[in-house]
């Protein structure tokens, strides 16, 4: 049916070759970007030790977040100068769109007090809130299993989420 070397074992090999390339590419864009787990540390069943930083706020950075496991792509950072190193740690706080006003009301210089812990590949000044208290005002960031109380913010309105509240 078939002439071995014909046009049939040709079509063949190149349609291999079309699979190989496709679910090569398909592992790489269902990657998971940044240091973490694909599903988080709030479902890793192995919570991290919480710290307390206490220090100055140095600047706060917006932006592509290279680090992150959810969703959001965007995030925001506080860089804390303490008087534990001459560096400044690096503080996640989560995504950009659920932090807007509390963010808004930080002023460069305030003392902070921040809940933060680390996870596996982590370099020694990043840590990621739990929770953050500016002027006797805490926010709650995270839950008891270090969930973002943003997470799960699938009804979307006008391109953005609804949000469940803070918790201060």
């Amino acid at each position: 049916m078939f002439k071995k070397g014909g046009t049939m074992n040709i079509y063949f090999k190149v349609i291999g070759v079309l699979i190989c390339v496709v679910f090569t590419l398909n592992i790489s864009v269902f990657a998971q970007k940044g240091l973490g787990d694909s599903n988080g540390i709030a479902r890793s069943g192995e919570l991290p030790t919480i710290v307390m930083l206490d220090g100055t706020l140095d600047h706060i950075k917006t932006g592509p977040c290279e680090h992150t496991t959810g969703r959001a792509v965007i995030g925001t950072h506080l860089f804390i100068d303490t008087e534990e190193s001459d560096e400044l740690f690096n503080v996640h706080l989560g995504a950009a769109y659920a932090l807007e006003s509390f963010v808004a009301n930080l002023e460069i210089g305030q003392k902070v007090e921040i809940q933060a812990f680390q996870t596996d590949g982590m370099k020694p000044l990043e840590f990621i809130a739990k929770e953050v208290t500016t002027d006797s005002r805490t926010l709650q960031l995270r839950d008891e299993n270090l969930r973002p109380f943003w997470a799960g913010d699938r009804n979307l309105r006008d391109g953005r989420p609804f949000r469940r509240g803070y918790r201060w």
